[in-house]
C-alpha cells in the first residue's frame, strides 16, 4: 500500500504479524524504517512510532549507505515482553548530524542511535568529504551514553557502537531494556560451574568490572601478570551470570556476563577468567573484558581438554621457549607482509596438551589457545591480531601438561 503525505514524502506499508515496515522518500534523501508493534497494530509514517523506543542506525562515512533496517527477532520479542515498541530508522552518514541536532532541537531525539564508524560520533574526513561528529563538543557529549552488550544484535558484521540519547522521550525505557539481566546466547561450553567455584567468579567479576583492586589482588596468583589500573569511572554491577566453564579441578576458564551501569555507559559486559588451584584455594591467573579473549579463544576451548587432577602426572612440564621478536622490540613485517610475527618453541614435554599465548596490557589480556603439533614444535601468532593501545604489552607462553598443572615462558614486553 502506497501513500503520500502532504509534503510530498512517499511512504510504502508492508503489515506483518505485529511488524510495520516503512521506506521514506524525502526531499531526495533516502531513509527507511520497521517499526515492531507489541499488539500488532499498524503504525504508518517515519514520525508515528509514538510511544516506541526510537532507534536510529548511521551509515558509514566511508560507503555512504543506508544500512538496513530489519529488527533482531529475539530483541523484538524481549521489548515485547517488557510492554515497550520499538522502531527503527536507517540514513546516510552524509548530513546526519544536521538531521540529528535537529531533532534534539525539536524535541525528538532517538532514543538509541547505532553506527560502526566512530566517525559518526567525533567527526571525519573520508574519501566522500567531511562529516561532522555528533559528540565533538564536549558538553553535549555527556549526553549520549555509550552501551555494551546489550544492543549488540543490531550491530553489523563490522561490528561498532550503540549510545543511548539522555534527552529522548524514552529514554528511560530504552535505559531499562539496556540493563535487562544477562543472558549467556549459545556459548560453546555452557556448564554449571562447579562447587565453590561460582561465588569465587563471580566475586572477582564484580570487583574487576567496579575498578576493586584490593578485592582482584586478593585472589591474585604470583604468577599473574597485573597490567596498569587506569582511570576507572564508578561503576555498579547489577546481575552476573555465568556462561562456561573449561577445565578441571586444578585448572579452569570459566565465562560470565553482567550488566553493569556507569555514568558514561550501561549495558553488559562478558568477563573472561582462568584461575589455578595450586591448593585449597582458587588462584586468579587473568581477568579480561578483552573481545578476543571472550569470542574466539573462548571458542577454541573443546571439552575434554584435560584429564582429572588427580591424573598420574609424570612430571611438571619444561616451559615453551620464546623466539622473536627480542625483549622489548614490536616484531617488524618482513617483506611484502602487512604484519610481523611472534614465534616461539613449544615445550619439550610430551604430557603438554594445551597452550595459551597471553598479551597481557593496561588491565586486560588477549588470549589464543593452540595445541602443539607435538613437542618442541615451533608456533606463531601475527601481530595483526593485536589492537594498538600506544601502551606497554607483555606476552609470554602457558604449557599446560594432562592433568592442569601450568608453566610460563619467560615474560618479553613491547609498545604498541
Amino acid at each position: 500500500m502506497h501513500s503520500c503525505r502532504p509534503d510530498g514524502t512517499m511512504t510504502t506499508l508492508i503489515a506483518a504479524v505485529g511488524v510495520v515496515v516503512t521506506t521514506v522518500v524525502a526531499h531526495g534523501t533516502a531513509r527507511s524504517s520497521e517499526v515492531w508493534s507489541a499488539t500488532g497494530s499498524i503504525v504508518a509514517g517515519a514520525g508515528a512510532a509514538g510511544d516506541a523506543i526510537r532507534i536510529w542506525k548511521v551509515g558509514s562515512p566511508h560507503r555512504g549507505e543506508i544500512p538496513p533496517t530489519t529488527l533482531p527477532h529475539a530483541l523484538a520479542r524481549e521489548a515485547t515482553r517488557r510492554g515497550f515498541r520499538l522502531s527503527i530508522e536507517a540514513f546516510p552518514a552524509r548530513g546526519f548530524a544536521t538531521t540529528f541536532f535537529d531533532a534534539v532541537a525539536r524535541g525528538a531525539a532517538p532514543d538509541l542511535l547505532v553506527f560502526d564508524n566512530f566517525g559518526v560520533m567525533q567527526g571525519i574526513t573520508t574519501a566522500l568529504g567531511h562529516f561532522d561528529g555528533i559528540g565533538q563538543d564536549p558538553i553535549f557529549r555527556r549526553n549520549l551514553i555509550k552501551v555494551t552488550g546489550a544492543f549488540d544484535e543490531l550491530l553489523g558484521p563490522q561490528r561498532g557502537w550503540t549510545y543511548l540519547v539522555t534527552m529522548s522521550q524514552n529514554h528511560t525505557a530504552a535505559r531499562s531494556l539496556a540493563l535487562r539481566p544477562p543472558d549467556c546466547g549459545k556459548g560453546p561450553l555452557e556448564s554449571v560451574p562447579r562447587q565453590g567455584l561460582a561465588d569465587v567468579v563471580s566475586k572477582i567479576a564484580t570487583a574487576y568490572l567496579e575498578g576493586d583492586l584490593v578485592s582482584v589482588q586478593s585472589y591474585m596468583d604470583p604468577d599473574r601478570l597485573a597490567g596498569s589500573s587506569g582511570s576507572h569511572e564508578n561503576v555498579k554491577v547489577g546481575t552476573v551470570q555465568s556462561c562456561s566453564i573449561w577445565g578441571n579441578d586444578k585448572f579452569m576458564v570459566a565465562a560470565v556476563n553482567a550488566s553493569f551501569e556507569a555514568e558514561t555507559s550501561v549495558g553488559t559486559s562478558r568477563v573472561l577468567l582462568v584461575l589455578r588451584k595450586p591448593g585449597s584455594e582458587w588462584q586468579l591467573l587473568v581477568v579480561a573484558r578483552d573481545p578476543v579473549s571472550n569470542g574466539d579463544f573462548l571458542k577454541s576451548l573443546s571439552p575434554g581438554g584435560l584429564a582429572a587432577s588427580d591424573a598420574a602426572v609424570r612430571a611438571v612440564p619444561i616451559p615453551a621457549t620464546l623466539v622473536s621478536p627480542a625483549p622489548g622490540v614490536y616484531p617488524a613485517a618482513a617483506k611484502g607482509q602487512r604484519f610481523g610475527t611472534f614465534r616461539w618453541r613449544s615445550s619439550p614435554s610430551d604430557d603438554v596438551v594445551a597452550e595459551i599465548v597471553e598479551f597481557a596490557y593496561q588491565d586486560d589480556a588477549r588470549l589464543f589457545f593452540t595445541r602443539p603439533e607435538r613437542a618442541g614444535s615451533r608456533g606463531e601468532i601475527s601481530a595483526g591480531a593485536l589492537w594498538t593501545t600506544r601502551d606497554a604489552w607483555y606476552w609470554r607462553v602457558w604449557s599446560i601438561s594432562r592433568s592442569g598443572d601450568v608453566i610460563f615462558s619467560e615474560v618479553r614486553t613491547f609498545s604498541h
